[in-house]
């Protein structure tokens, strides 16, 4: 198998253990959980690959940028219950 593939079967059973970890987050804690879970994952994901590829400045304030939306989302769905 060409390397390229494997790295995209490699990252699509990545993303598949991160949709099923999200469900299983909301299922237990609920949406706003899972919004937290799957944008912090998102931050984190896409600055680790800036790393590894050399490409763009990786940088945790970007990671936590990221984040961010899915944490408010939580603390207003935990709020309005």
């Amino acid at each position: 198998m060409p390397r390229d593939k494997l790295l995209h079967l490699i990252l699509g059973c990545l993303a598949a253990a991160v949709a099923y970890l999200g469900l299983i987050v909301h299922a237990t804690l609920g949406l706003g959980a899972m919004l937290a879970y799957v944008t912090t994952i998102t931050g984190v994901g896409y600055e680790l690959q800036q790393r590894i590829r050399k490409e763009g400045q990786s940088d945790a304030l970007d990671a936590l940028a990221t984040a961010a939306p899915g944490w408010l989302a939580w603390l207003i769905l935990e709020n309005i219950k």
